[in-house]
């Protein structure tokens, strides 16, 4: 939908499901699930297995999107060379994939009902007839905050967890890239000591220069004083008879 980023989420399927079957059901949804509507569509099909976009109303699918970016930018880059693949993977601070898609449903169908259960109340808080319904409809409120209280918290714990790893993943490739590069200290240590060899060419040559210098100033310095006798010497000559 134009003007709400909201419908970039994607689809959760149960990571329960066999992955033949959950990218199937993703597939599908994202070839028929209508996206861009005003209000969410009740699922009616497969609640158990995924969880819709069009089934989310706009402030469910903003926490999911957040949820949803954080846990593809702990887990991906995960190439062959990537520093937290392979043994680092299993160190019990590194969640793997299906722990982390694990969240991400839990947190979806979390978003599902608190969506069904906001629309049931909007629905009755505008029926409102009276004290003893309003009554009612107060916990129900308060029930409705508190549990999108608790996913949000959940959402920022996923969030933390992902700077977390990056932050991590950054450091690994710092110090795999220091490891590299401090291979080369030998060739730098060699640079230096054929510099420190540079060094006395220099000063020789710079001794050189200093000497022409000198030669140069004792010609400039002889120049003048013949200038100056040639001076002295045109005004020393007689007038003609």
């Amino acid at each position: 939908m134009p003007g709400d980023p909201s419908w970039d989420i994607m689809p959760v399927a149960n990571p329960a499901l066999r992955d033949r079957k959950r990218r199937r059901l993703i597939g599908r949804s994202l070839v028929h699930d209508q996206v861009g509507l005003a209000e969410p569509l009740y699922q009616l099909h497969h609640r158990d297995q995924i969880v819709l976009p069009s089934a989310l109303d706009r402030m469910s699918r903003e926490l999911l999107i957040r949820a949803q970016v954080a846990i593809s930018s702990a887990l991906d880059p995960l190439a062959d060379d990537d520093p937290l693949t392979g043994d680092a993977m299993e160190s019990p601070d590194i969640l793997a994939d299906s722990t982390l898609r694990w969240h991400e449903w839990q947190i979806a169908i979390a978003l599902r009902d608190i969506t069904d259960l906001r629309a049931e109340y909007e629905y009755n808080a505008a029926a409102s007839t009276g004290p003893l319904t309003s009554s009612v409809l107060g916990p129900q409120q308060r029930a409705l905050q508190l549990a999108q209280d608790a996913i949000e918290s959940r959402i920022a714990a996923v969030e933390r967890y992902a700077a977390e790893v990056r932050a991590a993943r950054s450091a690994i490739r710092d110090l795999h890239n220091a490891l590299r590069i401090s291979n080369l200290n030998d060739s730098y240590l060699d640079l230096v000591a054929r510099t420190a060899a540079d060094e006395h060419a220099i000063a020789e040559i710079s001794g050189l220069t200093d000497q022409a210098a000198a030669a140069a100033q004792a010609v400039r310095d002889s120049m003048r004083q013949v200038g100056l006798a040639a001076e002295a010497l045109a005004l020393s000559e007689p007038a003609a008879g």
